[in-house]
């Protein structure tokens, strides 16, 4: 069973997007280059001890490659479209998050220590274009 269209593929764009080819990967993280491409063609899967040596090569969290963060945020502009909210712009989605953390926080909710990756999740929520037919999100 192919496995590309998941963990392949975000391994294979972490890695393109920190500018590193498999044979410079390869010597980051110690996983020899013709294994790096089997993970990236989707063949095989990596270990838990794998995974954590990709991450920290790569410079990103072990949820990143496995898919959580995303889901996450796909789940929470579902539930915005359903809702009819529609972001326009990056700075729409930042004041957004900047309400959603400080409501969080007012809940009196834990906060992990997240060692940057708060940004990930910003930049990610600002790649995400949401559209839907009903009003717009009134200016925040």
């Amino acid at each position: 069973m192919r496995n590309d269209s998941t963990f392949g593929r975000r391994l294979r764009e972490a890695r393109r997007e920190a500018g590193l080819s498999q044979s410079e990967l390869e010597l980051r993280s110690g996983i020899p280059k013709a294994r790096l491409s089997r993970y990236e063609n989707g063949h095989v899967l990596p270990s838990i001890g794998t995974l954590g040596k990709l991450a920290r090569a790569l410079g990103v969290s072990e949820a990143a490659l496995l898919g959580d963060q995303r889901a996450i945020l796909e789940e929470f502009f579902d539930v915005l479209l359903a809702r009819g909210v529609v972001l326009h712009s990056a700075e729409q989605a930042r004041k957004l998050a900047g309400a959603v953390a400080d409501m969080y926080d007012a809940m009196g909710l834990p906060v992990a220590e997240t060692d940057g990756e708060s940004d990930v999740a910003t930049a990610s929520i600002v790649d995400v274009t949401v559209q839907s037919e009903a009003p717009d999100l009134a200016p925040i």
